[in-house]
C-alpha cells in the first residue's frame, strides 16, 4: 500500500501548534523530529555513534512534524484539511512558528514501518522504567521494562512530554489505582502505570491504528488484563464523553496538545476523584499560561509544574 507523507517545517514552540491541525484533522499518529532531540542523544550516549546515519544531523535546525496518510478518499480529505491548516497558521506571520514550508511524496508501507527505528534504542526514564523497542533487549533487570513497538503512534519516551508523563506515573505511585490514559498513543503510559501495579487502565486515542497499537503493546507486556483500550474522540461523540464522564478515577494522564486539554477539562473534572491527580503534558512552554488559566477556571490547583526542554508537564488537583 501507498502512502502521502507530508513533511512540516517548523520549530520546537510551533511543533505544538502544527501538532494541534494534525489533531483536528483527527491524526494523532505523527513523528516529531527536533534536532536538540538528537544532539541530547548523542552527548549522553543513549547509544553508540554508529548507529546515527548522516542524513539525520541536518544543519537547517528545522523541526519536522512528519505524518503518512493512506492514498484513499479518507487520507486525501486529511490531507487536504491539514494543508488548509497550515496556511492558516502562514497567514498569521507569526517567526516562531518557523517557515511551515510542506513537502510532499509517496512513500510504500514497507518504508513508513521501518523508517522511524533508527530512533529508538533503550531508554531510562525516571527511577524505574526502561523503556525499550520490541526489537531489541534490555540490559537493566533492575528497572520495571516497558516493551514498546510504538510503530506510526506517539509514544516511544524520547520526546520530553513522554518522559515527564511517566516520570509523573513513577511519583503518583499508581498501585491499586484506577487509571485514565487519554490520547494514549503507542499506551506507553497506561503500560507504564499498570506495571506499577494499577488496579485497571483505560486507554482511548483519537486514531484507529493507535489503538490497535496500543492493544498490542499492553498485550506484549502481559497487561491486557487490567487495561481497556477505545478508539475515538470524546470532543464529538457524547456517548463516549459520557461514559467516561461517568466512571471515576484516581489519575488522568493527558498528554496531547493544550488547546485539546482545554477542551476536555469539564470531562476531567467529572471523572477525576476528589483527592485524585491530573497529569497534562504535550504542552509547550509558551502555551504554559493559556494551560493554567484553564485549570484554574476548571477548578484545579496546580501541584508540580516540570519542564523540559521548553515543554511542559502540570500536575494537579481538584480545589477542595
Amino acid at each position: 500500500m501507498k502512502f502521502n507523507e507530508i513533511t512540516i517545517h517548523t520549530t520546537t514552540a510551533g511543533s505544538e501548534v502544527v501538532s494541534g491541525v494534525l489533531f483536528n484533522e483527527g491524526i494523532s499518529c505523527f513523528s516529531v523530529e527536533d534536532p536538540r532531540d538528537l544532539a541530547e542523544l548523542l552527548e549522553n550516549k543513549y547509544v553508540p555513534v554508529d548507529y546515527v546515519e548522516d542524513g539525520l544531523l541536518r544543519e537547517d535546525g528545522d523541526v519536522l512534524v512528519r505524518v503518512y496518510l493512506a492514498e484513499n478518499e479518507q487520507g486525501q480529505l486529511q490531507l487536504d484539511g491539514i494543508l488548509a491548516g497550515i496556511e492558516k497558521l502562514k497567514l498569521l506571520g507569526e517567526d516562531w512558528l518557523g517557515s511551515l514550508d510542506t513537502e510532499l511524496s509517496v512513500t510504500d508501507e514497507k518504508d513508513w514501518e521501518n523508517n522511524w527505528k533508527q530512533y529508538f534504542h533503550p531508554l531510562p526514564i525516571g527511577e524505574k522504567f526502561l523503556v525499550v523497542p520490541s526489537w531489541e533487549k534490555a540490559d537493566d533487570d533492575s528497572r520495571l521494562v516497558i516493551e514498546i513497538d510504538p510503530a506510526s503512534s506517539f509514544g516511544t519516551g524520547r520526546h520530553e512530554t513522554t518522559a515527564l508523563c511517566l516520570e509523573a506515573v513513577e511519583k503518583l505511585s499508581p498501585e491499586n489505582k484506577d487509571v485514565l490514559d487519554m490520547g494514549c498513543g503507542s499506551g506507553i503510559l497506561g503500560i507504564g502505570a499498570a506495571l506499577m501495579g494499577a488496579k485497571h487502565i483505560d486507554a482511548i486515542d483519537i486514531d484507529m491504528v493507535a489503538s490497535r497499537i496500543a492493544e498490542e503493546n499492553a498485550e506484549k507486556n502481559n497487561v491486557k488484563d487490567v487495561m481497556s483500550v477505545y478508539c475515538g474522540n470524546v470532543l464529538t461523540d457524547t456517548d463516549l464523553w459520557n461514559k467516561f464522564a461517568n466512571n471515576k478515577y484516581d489519575i488522568i494522564l493527558a498528554n496531547i496538545v493544550a488547546d485539546i486539554i482545554s477542551e476536555m477539562l469539564p470531562l476531567f473534572t467529572s471523572c477525576l476523584n476528589q483527592d485524585g491527580r491530573l497529569v497534562c503534558s504535550g504542552i509547550i512552554s509558551m502555551r504554559k499560561e493559556f494551560v493554567l488559566e484553564s485549570l484554574e477556571e476548571n477548578g484545579f490547583i496546580v501541584e508540580e509544574l516540570k519542564e523540559k526542554n521548553d515543554w511542559i508537564a502540570i500536575v494537579c488537583k481538584k480545589k477542595a
